[in-house]
């Protein structure tokens, strides 16, 4: 070959590489139906890619995705490494009605630091058993309305981490999750929130929110059947359920009969460990009883020793610490 030719090549070659390494990226997401998952990209390549592409949603818009033909048979989700760079600003519906997704792997490549709505993000979700949202940067949220709504499958909800001080609303974000035992909201600021309404509605099987010191009600005006349906709830001085009190009422920490609520508050002990050692044994029972006979608390844990939750210490705690060691559950 010509070697003037040849260097030609090269270096045509050579130029088609660096317009497809400067080529702009781009955010999108991606359905093969051949597997059934829906992958989310950053990169230059959408036109490379098998299958549909979709670009993303913003505000309360729809994303183009969300139709019969995915939603119905889609059965997983993948946030590749490549989407760690990208910056949506919306998560609205973007798995809504996803009645046979099981797995969302990679959520650690979804940045959410500049995502204002989240409503619906999960909703209709009833094949999900546990959602981990650990790394979730939700400070610019103001919109979680039904985020969660109909989560009937969710055992394991991980919110550990989530900035609500912007949100305003929280409409029926836990609305039908039949299947979680306990909520852990104690991170939960609501100063801003207006709207609680059908939040926890028909969460059957809840026993225990908890709540921390940045949990108000003071700005909600909105709170229509906040409760209802939640018949297992109890707080964290044994008030229950009352289909009386299904607002926003008894929406805080558990005070007893003198100020009830359906809250328990976030405690850093291990509920029965009366002596501190960090298991529930035989030995807290001994050291409960000598408390109760001497009445000398030291090295007794008293939050810990309240083992049946009434706001008090004495006799029916050592029933329901036997109990406990007996059946292992509370």
């Amino acid at each position: 070959m010509n070697k003037k030719l040849l260097f030609k090549l090269v270096a045509l070659v050579a130029a088609m590489m660096c317009a497809l390494g400067t080529m702009a990226q781009e955010a999108y997401v991606n359905f093969t139906p051949e597997d059934s998952t829906l992958t989310f990209y950053f990169d230059n390549l959408r036109s490379s890619r098998s299958g549909t592409t979709y670009d993303l949603n913003t505000e309360s818009n729809p994303p183009e995705w969300n139709t019969p033909g995915i939603y119905y048979y889609l059965t997983r989700v993948v946030f590749d490494p490549s989407f760690a760079d990208a910056r949506p600003t919306s998560t609205y519906q973007w798995f809504h009605l996803m009645i046979k997704l099981e797995s969302i792997t990679g959520m650690q490549y979804l940045n959410t630091s500049e995502v204002t709505n989240m409503g619906y993000m999960f909703s209709g979700c009833i094949a999900l058993t546990s959602l981990d949202l650990s790394n979730f940067n939700t400070a610019n949220v103001t919109i979680m309305d039904c985020m969660f709504l109909s989560c009937s499958g969710l055992t394991s909800l991980d919110l550990s981490s989530f900035n609500t001080a912007n949100v305003t609303r929280l409409y029926s974000m836990f609305a039908g999750c039949y299947g979680l035992t306990s909520l852990d909201l104690s991170i939960f600021n609501t100063a801003k929130v207006i709207s609680m309404e059908n939040m926890f509605r028909s969460c059957t099987s809840l026993t225990t929110i908890y709540a921390g010191d940045e949990w108000s009600t003071a700005a909600v005006s909105q709170s229509n059947n906040m409760f209802i349906g939640c018949t297992n709830l109890v707080g964290g001085k044994g008030t229950t359920y009352d289909e009386n009190y299904v607002d926003v009422a008894y929406a805080h920490i558990d005070g007893g009969p003198s100020n009830p609520g359906y809250f328990s508050e976030k405690v850093d002990f291990l509920r029965g460990d009366v002596d501190s050692d960090g298991s529930v044994n035989i030995s807290d029972v001994t050291t409960l009883i000598d408390y109760l006979l001497s009445g000398n608390a030291d090295g007794v844990n008293l939050s810990a020793a309240d083992c049946d939750q009434d706001g008090s210490v004495n006799i029916s705690d050592v029933t329901t610490l036997i109990d406990y060691l007996l059946c292992g559950s509370w």
